[in-house]
């Protein structure tokens, strides 16, 4: 990434190449530019890169504008890759920018890359100048999760943006919308190609006069692309006759270019072709020279298909690398092993621990892969994230790694427990606890770990974990990372295990729980207690202890403290004063959580903190925020769900309630039922049967008994906990449904184990609950609302203050008709009184 004395310096090391006169390729990019983003795309050698550069040139002086170009390789494949070049390109647009050098470079940033990034993008300071924004290589990014990014950054950077994508491949699916709103325009490779005109000014340019016939048969050897005229003039051959596409490159370039190098400078090629990026360091590491620098510098200066790259990096172009790395073949097996260390142990120093394991990997160095996965596989990990944690995990840790190094069930362990693959989770977690005493001999540091594993354990009682963890002898300062207890999620009590245990049991439980994790949270645990305690009296509809307690806990937080437990501390406190109706009071704690957050650069908290915020918004059917919610997450409902991002996953549901679409609600919440049934969470159970009795109460069409089964099953848990706010939290949704509920419960034909007066209490937390918020509907009217004439007339009846018996007597009917009548006035509303019903007629102005 640089700027643009960096990208002069490119095109001036592309030397003769980049003299090419090619005037209609830039005036067609001229014409272009007015679209902001332009898409060139053609196969490796056509000149993508020079093109782009040489009109970069003559946009220096006439826009005065700042260049970046962000050079992409196969490990831009991860978020965290492609993200932390987007943030360093704009570091470098902006030096003096304070704020964008400590996200650019901040240690942590792999752990949310995505985060980091908007961040970076929210620095960066709109002063109205020109940008230039160059991306080379997009076709190795095969990442969907990653190019659905590519168009969210673009779309946040100022309009002084001009933005370059260079790649092998057609536009991807992501840009769909750019295209139809017609803001992308895309160059290929016939707009790239040579002219016979232009390949004969190239040559005589660069001192080889050649003959109109010598013209034509470089044009139809080469086709006109870029590497093929570069490659004839290095070759300095007579004639031109042989035919260079693909196929025979190689076998030209040995004959006609290598060779005429010294022993040396191939060695060197050699030797750095086995790293896609290089920097003076690693270069000098692969190849022994004592001055990388000069060296690399010198060899760009012989026009080797080397440049630099900008931000002191150099690259091969990507046929000639694949050439080197066929020379290097020929050297052995152990020539290749050698070098592929030695550039994982460069990654390994430098903490670039995902990359050293891939370079451990492909020279078969088990140990080392070990010593990396140890440092990079962390619960709290500052160098990367948990979707690139996971990754590698699955591409690392085979069946014989295991057999070697059992510790590593506990990556195994973890990574089907992020996943939310229950089975695959207690498969592994069993062979874990069984082997641990040979496990804890060889990897000492398991001992902490075992808490953390028996905590992922949902098949045993927290109560008999904790009394088990107390024997166990932990070492003075041993220190557990918090992520691995929250999760990163906002309430406590519904993190790392639902605590719902806790709602049934004696006190003296608790205080052995929070025993047993304050020997390994440090500071933190003496907060534990208050945000367990908040937690349950919150969701048992205690507010006033709720309260207490979570102002207890916001009181004790430090500074010092992990930003996670932090979290929940603002969180459930901005939780109960939302369920108090003190809105203002809660905006200001989440105002306080966002400056926290900013303070403590701890992005990987935003996504969940983003649901929290949104869910506030659905409460009242806000279908703007959930049409942004959806955009921004971009999830679908037929993908797997995964455990670390149950919390979203809920409001993704509720984003889909909003704005209508209940058979992807449906789809999602039935994934999360089963999760949060295998997982043993009493509390995402009731919540994701709430929002099923929800989607399907609004979807209609003979789905609302399968609402009421639903509900019913909520209802018949939530009573085992003495759990009410959930149910008040869904209020306006809920309270015609629970209505009905309770009614049926006093009938003789009631079959279920709930109380009808449990059944009551909800129905009047719900229906005080909506006079406070519209719900996920909003309010609207369904979308195919209709009333018979019938119907009409007593609606209209109701709206004049008629009883029913005035309406019996006005309409000649009797009154089991007007009852009639009401009921299904009522079921089509979605209300349950008359006060109700007259107040959304005049709401939506059905009359």
């Amino acid at each position: 990434m640089e700027n643009l004395e960096s990208v002069t310096q490119m095109s001036n090391s592309l030397g003769f190449l980049s003299q090419a006169p090619r005037d209609g390729l830039m005036t067609l990019m001229d014409s272009l530019a007015e679209k902001r983003l332009l898409y060139i795309h053609a196969p490796a050698g056509c000149g993508k890169t020079v093109s782009a550069q040489l009109w970069i040139e003559r946009k220096k002086t006439r826009w005065d504008a700042k260049c970046a170009w962000i050079n992409l390789d196969d490990y831009d494949n991860r978020a965290a890759g492609f993200c932390r070049r987007f943030a360093t390109a704009l570091q470098g647009l902006q030096p003096r920018n304070a704020k964008l050098r400590e996200l650019a470079a901040h240690p942590s940033f792999d752990t949310a890359p995505d985060e980091f990034t908007i961040g970076a993008l929210s620095a960066f300071r709109d002063d109205g100048k020109k940008y230039i924004l160059a991306i080379d290589d997009l076709h190795v990014v095969k990442n969907e999760a990653t190019l659905k990014l590519l168009p969210i950054f673009c779309g946040r950077l100022p309009a002084g943006f001009t933005i370059l994508i260079l790649s092998r491949a057609h536009p991807p699916d992501v840009f769909a919308d750019l295209t139809l709103k017609n803001e992308l325009a895309v160059i290929d490779t016939e707009s790239l190609r040579f002219s016979s005109e232009e390949v004969k000014m190239f040559f005589d340019i660069n001192g080889h006069s050649i003959t109109k016939k010598q013209t034509d048969d470089i044009y139809r050897a080469t086709g006109g692309w870029a590497i093929g005229l570069r490659a004839m003039l290095l070759s300095g051959e007579k004639g031109y006759e042989i035919k260079l596409d693909t196929r025979y490159l190689e076998a030209f370039l040995k004959d006609h270019v290598w060779e005429k190098w010294d022993a040396q400078a191939k060695e060197y090629m050699k030797k750095a072709s086995v790293v896609s990026e290089l920097t003076p360091e690693i270069f000098s590491a692969l190849t022994g020279a004592k001055k990388g620098a000069e060296t690399l510098d010198a060899l760009v200066r012989e026009n080797v298909f080397l440049r630099l790259a900008g931000n002191g990096t150099y690259r091969f172009h990507d046929l000639f690398r694949d050439f080197l790395l066929s020379m290097l073949e020929l050297d052995g097996e152990t020539a290749l092993v050698g070098l592929l260390k030695k550039a994982g142990d460069w990654y390994y120093k430098h903490k670039d621990y995902y990359r050293a394991v891939e370079y451990y990997k492909k020279c078969g160095n088990t140990g080392r892969v070990v010593k990396g996965l140890g440092f990079m596989y962390d619960y709290n990990s500052p160098y990367t994230s948990i979707e690139d944690t996971v990754a590698i995990i699955h591409s690392s840790v085979d069946e014989a790694i295991v057999r070697e190094h059992p510790f590593l069930l506990e990556t195994l362990a973890w990574a089907a427990y992020v996943e939310g693959e229950a089975q695959e989770l207690e498969r592994f977690l069993d062979r874990y606890f069984r082997l641990f005493p040979k496990i804890v001999l060889q990897n000492p540091r398991s001992l902490i770990t075992r808490f953390t594993m028996s905590c992922m354990d949902h098949r045993k009682s927290l109560v008999a974990i904790a009394r088990t963890l107390s024997k166990i002898p932990f070492t003075k300062g041993a220190k557990a990372t918090t992520p691995s207890i929250t999760q990163n999620m906002p309430f406590f009590h519904r993190s790392f295990r639902d605590l719902s245990e806790y709602a049934i049991i004696s006190d003296e439980h608790l205080r052995n729980l929070v025993k047993t994790v304050g020997a390994l949270l440090v500071e933190e645990y003496c907060m534990l207690a208050d945000l367990i305690r908040t937690g349950l009296a919150y969701e048992c509809g205690n507010l006033a202890v709720a309260h207490e307690f979570a102002l207890t806990a916001h009181a004790m937080v430090k500074d010092s403290f992990a930003p996670e437990i932090q979290l929940c501390a603002f969180m459930q406190l901005a939780a109960v004063l939302e369920a108090q109706w003190q809105r203002t009071e809660a905006q200001k704690i989440l105002d306080g959580t966002a400056e926290m957050i900013e303070r403590n650069n701890a992005y990987y908290l935003s996504a969940n903190f983003r649901a929290f915020s949104c869910r506030l918004k659905l409460k009242d059917g806000d279908a703007e925020a959930a049409r942004y919610w959806l955009d921004a997450n971009d999830e679908s409902p037929h993908n797997a769900v995964s455990f670390y991002k149950l919390y979203r996953h809920l409001t993704t549901a509720r984003a889909y309630i909003v704005t209508d679409d209940y058979n992807s609600a449906i789809l999602l919440l039935k994934k999360l039922l089963m999760l949060s049934e295998s997982y043993r969470r009493p509390l995402d159970v009731i919540e994701s049967c709430i929002l099923l009795a929800i989607a399907y109460w609004k979807k209609g069409r003979g789905d609302q008994s399968v609402a009421m089964e639903m509900l019913e099953r909520a209802v018949a848990t939530a009573f085992i906990y003495g759990y009410t706010q959930i149910f008040a939290n869904e209020g306006a949704d809920l309270a015609n449904m629970l209505n009905r509920l309770q009614k049926h419960a006093l009938q003789p034909d009631y079959t279920g184990d709930v109380p009808s007066e449990f059944i009551k209490s909800l129905y009047l937390l719900a229906a005080t609950a909506s006079k406070h918020s519209k719900g996920l509907s909003g309010g609207r009217a369904p979308v195919r609302l209709s009333f018979t004439n019938q119907q009409k007339i007593v609606m209209r009846l109701l709206c004049d203050g008629c009883s029913r018996a005035e309406i019996a007597e006005r309409m000649e009917i009797s009154l089991d008709g007007v009852k009639s009548h009401l009921k299904s006035i009522y079921k089509k509303l979605d209300v349950y009184s008359v006060v109700d019903a007259v107040a959304k007629i005049k709401e939506l102005g059905v009359l």
